[in-house]
């Protein structure tokens, strides 16, 4: 259905550092890079995720929300520790969440920008 996923960010090399230490767990790298814009993608290929700086009122209030796919439920606490260290504000800790679904494992913080990330590795429905 999606052919890329785009967010703007107010600082674009501070984003790239938590993008990168966020991506790394679940398989993503840097796809191309330049002062106006960054992308990533599965094993640093093909651009499916954007990052564009924009100031000030530009960047949403209310943010976004973006579920990635980890592999494991080891992806998602490394990608969870990753986040927070690099600035993430913790909406929901890395762990399951029966409450969501019975099979749900993941987690939701929110990037430096405000935009909320999920990650999930295990059934939504």
């Amino acid at each position: 259905m999606f052919d890329h996923l785009s967010l703007g960010v107010r600082d674009l090399a501070a984003a790239r550092a938590f993008y990168d230490a966020f991506f790394a767990p679940l398989g993503a790298a840097v796809a191309s890079a330049s002062a106006k814009e960054l992308a990533y993608g599965p094993g640093g290929q093909a651009g499916l995720f954007y990052l564009y700086p924009v100031s000030g009122e530009q960047v949403a209030g209310l943010g976004a929300h973006l579920a990635f796919t980890a592999d494991s439920r080891v992806a998602v606490d490394e990608a969870y520790r990753q986040a927070i260290a690099h600035g993430a504000t913790a909406i929901r800790a890395a762990g399951p969440h029966p409450d969501i679904a019975p099979g749900y494992y993941g987690c939701v913080i929110l990037d430096p920008d405000g935009n909320k990330l999920e990650i999930v590795a295990g059934a939504m429905h």
